[in-house]
Parts: structure tokens; sequence; C-alpha cells
């Protein structure tokens, strides 16, 4: 069975001549194709855009003429932007009246044809109907549908309050800490639902959430990261424990931070040059924050044997526990260096200077 939609519009359209019909139906994909430029429908009728785009002019002034004829479809959108505060990003505004719109969303929706058409018919209502004016996407902002020009001005004061109050603080907020910002807002600009915050939030690209659920300003490199070593910092921080290249890599491409797939070989190559993370097995890495400092298993020795005199092979295998993950033996090999380390009369290694 056709959706109620499609068949109402189908109705509202055939007001129109044949030829106006046609430009209608391509400009918004009312007929199940992608919509198309002016330019484009111009090349296939033969004629110019400027031709097109009078054609367009006088179907749409006619069909605006006749919107009463739509009054129920119109009302439905209306109430449903209200309800969300008057603003809603175009993406999520298309899906959502899609699947209310739908006979039967579950199977409608899974169908990508389906799914598509149905957006492009509200996409068509929107733009014909007075009642809703067009947010265009920006640097700053993404595309969005809003019922009066003051809410623009009330989305701006928003943004600027929840921009100064993760500012302030600098660090990507954890789950209770972002609950609390969105309560603060709340109080501050009196909105009594929360549905209605995040409708305001979410058209704006400044602010968003990481793969671990903080949240923050997006130019943060913890909350978009960019390059490689971020990225793994960010799951080592989360994992809290040294992990091998092989896995790093891994969580990286499971944590969905971007499209960009990272290879074990280029994590191995950006950490190992970086000061932040340090080789503390074989293929392990772990963060210089967590107290582990750079350098071979001699290094460390040495650095130990500074600090805190001789000490006998047990001992220095636990000191090298807190700074690598080496086996015992390694650490005995490593002693057999007779340029760095002798073995003293009572069994203790010392520094040979």
């Amino acid at each position: 069975m056709d959706n109620v939609i499609f068949k109402t519009l189908t109705d509202f359209l055939a007001t129109l001549p044949e030829k106006q019909k046609e430009v209608v139906e391509k400009r918004y994909g009312l007929s199940g194709s992608d919509p198309m430029t002016l330019e484009a429908i111009g090349e296939e009728k033969g004629v110019t855009r400027e031709r097109i785009r009078q054609i367009e002019d006088v179907a749409l002034l006619a069909l605006r003429k006749n919107l009463n004829d739509l009054s129920g479809i119109v009302e439905n959108l209306k109430s449903y932007l209200d309800v969300l505060g008057g603003i809603r990003r175009e993406k999520r505004l298309l899906e959502e009246t899609a699947n209310s719109l739908a006979n039967d969303p579950v199977k409608d929706l899974k169908r990508d044809k389906t799914a598509a058409k149905l957006q492009n018919h509200i996409w068509f209502l929107l733009d014909l109907a007075p009642h809703f004016n067009y947010l265009i996407e920006k640097k700053d902002n993404y595309s969005a549908w809003y019922r009066d020009p003051e809410i623009l001005k009330k989305l701006n004061r928003i943004n600027d309050f929840v921009k100064k109050e993760l500012t302030r603080k600098n660090d990507p907020l954890e789950l209770d800490e972002y609950h609390d910002l969105v309560h603060k807002t709340m109080r501050n600009f009196s909105l009594k639902n929360e549905n209605i915050l995040l409708s305001y939030l979410d058209v704006s690209k400044e602010f968003g959430f990481n793969p671990f659920g903080e949240f923050g300003l997006t130019k943060w490199s913890f909350i978009r990261p960019a390059s490689v070593n971020t990225k793994a910092y960010l799951i080592l921080e989360k994992q809290n424990q040294p992990l091998h290249f092989v896995d790093i890599a891994r969580l990286i491409n499971d944590a969905g931070f971007d499209e960009k797939k990272a290879q074990p070989t280029t994590v191995h190559n950006e950490l190992i040059k970086d000061p932040n993370f340090v080789l503390v097995g074989r293929g392990l890495y772990a963060l210089k924050d967590w107290g582990y400092e750079p350098g071979t298993v001699k290094d460390v020795l040495v650095r130990v044997m500074k600090k805190t005199g001789p000490k006998t092979y047990r001992e220095l295998v636990e000191e090298m526990k807190k700074h690598r993950l080496v086996k015992d033996t390694t650490v005995l090999i490593n002693l057999q260096d007779k340029k760095l380390f002798k073995k003293l009369p009572d069994g203790r290694y010392s520094l040979v200077r």
C-alpha cells in the first residue's frame, strides 16, 4: 500500500500542468530519484537553467495558493518543531518525521529508496510552506529548519553560554559533568524540557562527544582527535594499562573516531617518536604520565642504581616492574654488561662507576 503522504502529494501536484509538475518532482526527488539541479533538468530538457527556474517559480506559486489542502501534514510538522523548541537540525528532522509518517517504520525505513523518498517529500513541504525557515549550513552550524527568527537569537545565546562554561572548565566533561551543564543551562534559559536544549545544541558544530562519551568543544583534540597520537593517547587513557601497538590500532578503529583506518605500523612509527609514550616492552606502549621513563632496560637499571645504590638481582627485578614489562631473565642478561655493572661480594649489583 502506498504511503499516505505520497498519495496526498501526488493528488496535490496533479493540479499543475504536466511540465510544471515534472519540474517540481525532479527538483525535489518526489518520484524516488535524487533531487536534480536546475541546470541538470535544463540539460535533460534541452532548455536553459533560467527557463527551468521560471517554470519552477510559477509552479510553487500556484501550489502555495492551495496549501490549505495540505494543512493536516503541515500542522503536524509545525507541532513537531514547536515541541523541540522551534528548531531542529535538518538531518534529524527529516529522519524523525519520515519515521512518524511511514506506514511501517521498521520495514519502510530499511528500504533506502523508500526512506529517501519520504524525506524528499518532507523536505518539499518544509520548503513550500511559509511556516518554516531554513538555516544554511556553515562552518559552525549544521543546516536546520526553524519556526521563528527569534529562535536563532536564542540559539546564539545558548551557544555562547555553553562555550563559556566549557572554556572555563577547559577539559572534556564526563557524563555526570555533562548533565550538570545541561541542567545549569536549562535553568539559565528557563527551559523545562531537556529535549529542547539538546535540539539547540545539536545544531552547533562546536560541541560534541568523543567515542568515550566525553563532551566538549570539537576544536579540542580529545573530542575530535585528528592525529594517530591523540587517538592512541585516548585509547591508553581509557584502557589504563600498557598495550601492544597492534591492539592500539585495533581499538582506534573500533572506537570509530573517523573514517581513517589506523594501521599498526603507522601507530608504532608515530608513538616511538612521541615523548608522551614510552615503549615498556616488546611492542608495548604506556603513557609517560603514568610515571614511565624513556630508555632501554639498561638505561632504567642505571637510573635505579644511581638513585638507590647497589641492589640484589631480585630487588632490581621488582624495581624494573615499575618501569618496564620484561621477563626476569631480561634483567639478568642486561646486568651482564661489565662496562656498566659489577657484582659485589655480597651478591648485590652496582654501577661500575
